[in-house]
C-alpha cells in the first residue's frame, strides 16, 4: 500500500487542509469500503463513492479521528490493482493448480499453513487480500 495523502499533524482539528484531495462522497451514503491500516496502526476504510474510477482510496475523519467530519484524513493506493478491491474487471485473473502426490513415507511433514504462507510470499503484502490460496490434503489407502 502506498499512502498518497496523510493529514498534517499540526493542523487544528477544525481546520481544512487545502492540499487534501476531495472527499468524493456518495450523496446516498454508499461507500467503497476498501480497508487499510496506517503506519500508526489505525484502521481505515474507504469512504469514497462505490465504483470510483481511479486507484486511490480515501477515508474521511467522520468515521474515525480528530478533524473535520468530511475532510480526508488519509488516502492510499495499492501497488497493483485498480479501483475498489483489486484488479479492474478487464484485467485477467490467473489460477495456478498444483497437485502433489506422494507416499506417506516420503513426507517430512507437509503443513498446509506453511504451503499457503510460501505461496503468499510471492505477492506484494498489500495485495494479500486479493489472493486466494486454498490448500487441501487427503489420504487414501490403495
Amino acid at each position: 500500500m502506498l499512502i498518497t495523502y496523510s493529514r498534517p499533524q499540526d493542523l487544528d482539528p477544525k481546520q481544512l487542509d487545502p492540499a487534501a484531495p476531495a472527499a468524493d462522497l456518495d450523496p446516498a451514503g454508499y461507500e467503497c469500503e476498501a480497508e487499510t491500516v496506517d503506519v500508526g496502526g489505525t484502521p481505515w476504510s474507504c469512504t469514497r463513492r462505490r465504483a470510483h474510477t481511479d486507484d486511490e482510496h480515501r477515508a474521511v475523519f467522520g468515521q474515525l479521528g480528530d478533524g473535520p467530519a468530511e475532510a480526508v484524513a488519509i488516502a492510499w493506493a495499492y501497488e497493483h490493482g485498480g479501483a475498489g478491491y483489486g484488479p479492474p474487471s478487464p484485467e485477467a485473473v490467473h489460477t495456478i493448480t498444483v497437485t502433489v502426490t506422494f507416499p506417506e513415507s516420503a513426507s517430512t511433514g507437509v503443513a498446509a499453513d506453511r504451503i499457503a504462507a510460501d505461496v503468499l510470499s510471492s505477492f506484494w503484502e498489500c495485495d494479500h487480500d486479493h489472493v486466494r490460496v486454498a490448500v487441501t490434503s487427503s489420504t487414501r489407502t490403495p
